[in-house]
């Protein structure tokens, strides 16, 4: 990327910086510029204050690569995936919550007019 990116020169505490080069060599990060690139790529690509909270999540290594490959296989990203996955989870312990509460219910009435029938013999 050398060269085709305009510079910018800034000024950040030291305990930043030392973290920033804690972060070099991950995820194919080579480099300070590659770090700070990617923390302003994720900063720009999550929703705008107000617009939606941020949450993360430690997937641990397994779940993490297994997310990447399908990543890969859909041509998603992984902030998609997760969204998807969780609205489509969320759905269905809706309905299925909803599908458990109309049973008690329907069982609730039929006692309530079992027991009415009872009281009238």
């Amino acid at each position: 990327m050398p060269g085709n990116s305009p510079m910018v020169t800034l000024r950040i505490p030291e305990d930043h910086l030392l973290e920033l080069e804690r972060l070099v060599g991950f995820d194919g990060m080579r480099n300070r510029s590659d770090v700070i690139r990617e923390a302003i790529r994720r900063m720009l690509s999550s929703p705008l204050p107000g617009k939606g909270e941020r949450i993360e999540v430690d997937l641990g290594p397994d779940l993490t690569i297994r997310l990447r490959d399908y990543c890969k296989i859909v041509g998603e990203t992984a902030d998609v995936v997760l969204r998807q996955s969780a609205r489509e989870m969320i759905r269905k312990e809706m309905i299925e919550g909803a599908t458990v509460v109309e049973l008690l219910s329907r069982r609730m009435d039929e006692l309530r007019s079992r027991h009415d029938e009872d009281s009238n013999i």
